[in-house]
C-alpha cells in the first residue's frame, strides 16, 4: 500500500466526480482500491500512444511496499510530449491507490502523483533499496558491454593477430597439400600469393560483411543481429579445424572469408546497439569499449599465438578455430540481456518493450526525460523509410556528417597505426632484441593499445570528443617524425635504434588515446535513427577498403620511400587534427536531438538558405 503524505483539501474540479467514482473523496487521502486495467483507464476508452507509454510506465509496483516518498519525485509540467489532461488518464499504479481521472493542478497530491507516474518511478522504501537497485541497473549495462564485445570488436582484433604465429606452417601446408595432389612443389612465389589470398580474404570479408550490416540492423535489430552473426564464426571454426586433416588450403580461405564477414557485421552493429542502449551521459564511454574490446583481442590473439601455447607446427588449426571460444560465449550471455531501447520504440514501435529495456539498463529512476525524448524523435516524422547508403551522399541536410565520416575514417586507418605494428619486429631485431624474444616484446605493442583504450574511456566524458582526437592525431605525427628521424640515423648512432622502439610504443599508445575508440562512435552521435544503419555500412565500407589498400601497398611504400615511409602517414595525421579543429562538432553531453539541431545550423549557416528544422528523421518502417 502507498500511503498518501496526509488529507488535503481543494476546490471542486471539472474532474471531481470522476475522481469520487475512483475512490477519491475531494478531501481525504486516497481511498485504496485494486490496481487493474480496469481501474486505471476508464471504460470503453482507447488509450493513445503516448498514453499508453506512461500506462506501461506505471506498471511496476505489484507487490505489497513500504509507504512511497512521493515527495522526492520531480513534477513535470507540461506532462510531456503529445499528452493533453484527457490523455493523462492514468492511475498511480501503487498497490491499493485510487485512480486519478481528469487530474487538476489543485492539489499537490495530485501534482506528486503525477510526476511519480510519469516518470515511471517504482515506490520504494528506503535509500538502501534505491541503492541496491541501481547497482542492479549498472550491472546490467556492464554485462551488455561485455556480452557485445566479446563476439563482437573483440573478435575483429583476435583474428587480426592469430594469423600472424602460424605463418610459416601455413605456408608449408599449402606447399605440402599441392604437392601431394600434383607431385610438384609450388614455386616461391606462388606461395606467397597463396598466403598473401589467405591474409587479404578477411578484410575482403569485412567489406561484404559491413555491406550486410544495415540490413540485418534494420531488419532483425541490434542484439539479434549479433546473435545471427555467429553463424559465420561457427562455420569458420568448423573450417579452421579440420582443414589439416581434410588436406584443403581452400578450407583456410574460405574460414578466413566467413571471419571477415562476421568482423564486418560486428565492427557495425555493436558500437550502433552500445550507442543506443547507453544514457548520454556515459554514451561516449560505452561506445569506446568497442576499441577496448578491439585491443583485448589482439593482444589475446599475441597471447594464444605463442610458440608455447597455439602457435606451434602442430597445433595452428587449433589455433585458428579458437575463435569459436568468443562466439560462444556470446550466444550464451547476449540473449539474456535487452535489445536497445530506441530500436525498439523507433523501429518496432513496442512501447512495452521500450519500458522493459530502459527498466533494466536504467533503473525506474528519471526515464521521465529520457521517455519524453525517444517519444519525440519518434513522432518527428512520421512513415518514413530508413536511408539508403548512396542516399547519404545526395542531401545536404548531412553534408557535414558524411564529410566527417569519410575524412575521419579514413585518416583513422591511413595514419600508419596498422604499418607500425607490421614494421615492429624488424625494429625490434635491429635494436638488438633476440629472434626468439621478439614474439614477446610484440605483445608489449598491444598492450599498449590496451592501456591507452582503456584511459581514454575513462576521460572521454570529462574532455570531449574532438580533445582526444586532435590530442591523439598531434602526437602521432610528433612520434612519426622522431620515428622517420631514427630510422634515417640508425647507423651513425648506436643508441638510435632504441630510439625508434620508444617511438612505436609512443605512436601506438598516441593512436589509442583519441582515433582507435573516437572515431568508431561518430556514426553513432551524427546521425540520427534513420540514418545510423546506412552511415555505419558506408564506415565498414571505407573501413575494410582502407585496410585492404593498405595492406596491400605498405610493402611498395617501404621499398620505394625507406627511411621515409612514414612521411605519406604524418600527412594525414596533420589533416586528421586540423579538420577535427575546425569542422567536426562536440557532442559530449548531448542528446541526439541537439546534435542533429546542431548539426543542420552547421549545414545551413543562415536559416534562410535552407529548410527549418523539424527534428530527426526518424524510421517507421523496416524497409532499407
Amino acid at each position: 500500500m502507498c500511503a498518501s503524505p496526509g488529507p488535503t483539501a481543494h476546490a471542486p474540479g471539472p474532474g471531481s466526480a470522476a475522481l469520487a467514482a475512483s475512490g477519491w473523496d475531494g478531501g481525504t487521502a486516497l481511498a485504496p482500491r485494486a490496481c487493474t486495467p480496469a481501474a486505471r483507464f476508464p471504460r470503453g476508452a482507447k488509450p493513445t500512444p503516448q498514453a499508453s507509454l506512461l500506462l506501461n510506465a506505471g506498471e511496476m509496483c505489484t507487490r505489497p511496499m513500504p509507504s512511497c516518498d512521493l515527495g522526492r519525485s520531480t513534477f513535470q509540467n507540461p506532462p510531456g510530449p503529445g499528452l493533453s489532461e484527457q490523455e493523462l488518464q492514468l492511475g498511480v499504479n501503487c498497490t491499493g491507490v485510487a485512480t486519478l481521472q481528469g487530474l487538476t493542478e489543485t492539489s499537490d497530491v495530485q501534482k506528486r502523483s503525477r510526476a511519480c507516474l510519469y516518470s515511471g518511478v517504482r515506490c520504494v522504501g528506503s535509500e538502501e533499496h534505491a541503492g541496491v537497485h541501481a547497482q542492479t541497473q549498472g550491472r546490467v549495462l556492464l554485462q551488455t558491454v561485455c556480452a557485445a564485445g566479446i563476439g563482437g570488436t573483440f573478435q575483429f582484433g583476435y583474428n587480426l593477430s592469430i594469423i600472424n604465429a602460424p605463418t610459416v606452417h601455413i605456408q608449408e601446408f599449402t606447399n605440402q597439400t599441392w604437392q601431394a595432389r600434383t607431385g610438384q612443389p609450388l614455386p616461391d612465389h606462388l606461395i606467397l600469393i597463396m598466403w598473401s589470398l589467405i591474409v587479404s580474404l578477411y578484410p575482403l570479408g569485412g567489406l561484404f560483411g559491413a555491406l550486410l550490416a544495415g540490413p540485418l540492423a534494420v531488419m532483425l535489430g541490434r542484439k539479434k543481429s549479433l546473435l545471427v552473426n555467429n553463424v559465420f564464426v561457427v562455420a569458420a571454426a568448423i573450417l579452421f579445424g579440420f582443414s589439416h586433416r581434410a588436406g584443403s588450403f581452400e578450407m583456410i580461405m574460405l574460414g578466413r572469408l566467413l571471419m571477415g564477414v562476421s568482423a564486418g557485421v560486428s565492427m557495425s552493429i555493436q558500437p550502433m546497439y552500445l550507442g543506443e542502449s547507453a544514457p548520454k551521459e556515459f554514451r561516449g564511454a560505452v561506445a569506446m569499449t568497442s576499441a577496448i574490446f578491439t585491443a583485448l583481442g589482439i593482444v589475446m590473439g599475441q597471447v594464444v599465438g605463442l610458440r608455447e601455447l597455439l602457435g606451434g607446427r602442430q597445433a595452428w588449426p587449433l589455433l585458428l578455430a579458437s575463435c569459436l571460444v568468443p562466439g560462444v560465449l556470446q550466444l550464451a550471455s547476449l540473449p539474456l540481456l535487452p535489445e536497445s531501447p530506441r530500436y525498439l520504440l523507433i523501429d518496432r514501435g513496442d512501447t512495452e518493450a521500450c519500458l522493459a529495456a530502459l527498466q533494466r539498463l536504467r533503473g525506474t529512476e528519471d526515464l521521465a526525460a529520457e521517455l519524453a525524448e525517444l517519444e519525440e524523435e519518434r513522432v518527428a516524422c512520421q512513415g518514413l523509410r530508413a536511408w539508403r547508403p548512396w542516399e547519404l551522399f545526395q542531401d545536404r541536410t548531412l553534408r557535414r556528417q558524411v564529410v566527417s565520416l569519410v575524412v575521419l575514417g579514413s585518416a583513422m586507418e591511413l595514419c600508419g597505426n596498422d604499418s607500425m605494428y607490421a614494421y615492429a619486429s624488424s625494429v625490434f631485431r635491429e635494436a638488438g632484441v633476440p629472434p626468439e624474444k621478439v614474439q614477446y616484446a610484440i605483445i608489449g605493442t598491444g598492450c599498449c593499445e590496451l592501456l591507452t583504450a582503456c584511459i581514454s574511456c575513462m576521460v572521454i566524458e570529462r574532455v570531449g570528443r574532438r580533445v582526444l582526437l586532435i590530442g591523439g592525431y598531434c602526437l602521432m605525427t610528433c612520434w612519426g617524425s622522431i620515428f622517420t628521424a631514427a630510422l634515417c640515423l640508425q647507423s651513425s648512432f648506436p643508441w638510435m635504434p632504441y630510439l625508434a622502439m620508444s617511438c612505436i610504443f609512443a605512436f601506438i599508445l598516441s593512436f589509442g588515446i583519441g582515433p582507435a575508440g573516437v572515431t568508431g562512435i561518430l556514426a553513432t552521435e551524427l546521425f540520427d535513427q534513420m540514418a545510423r544503419p546506412a552511415a555505419y555500412m558506408v564506415c565498414g565500407a571505407l573501413m575494410w577498403i582502407m585496410l585492404f589498400l593498405v595492406g596491400l601497398g605498405f610493402p611498395f611504400i617501404m621499398e620505394g620511400l625507406s627511411y621515409f615511409l612514414y612521411v605519406p602517414f604524418l600527412v594525414v595525421c596533420v589533416c586528421g587534427a586540423i579538420y577535427t579543429g575546425f569542422f567536426l562538432p562536440e557532442t559530449k553531453g548531448k542528446t541526439f536531438l541537439e546534435i542533429s539541431e546542431e548539426l543542420h545550423r552547421l549545414n545551413f549557416p543562415e536559416r534562410r538558405q535552407g529548410p527549418p528544422w523539424r527534428g530527426p528523421k526518424v524510421i517507421q518502417s523496416t524497409e532499407l
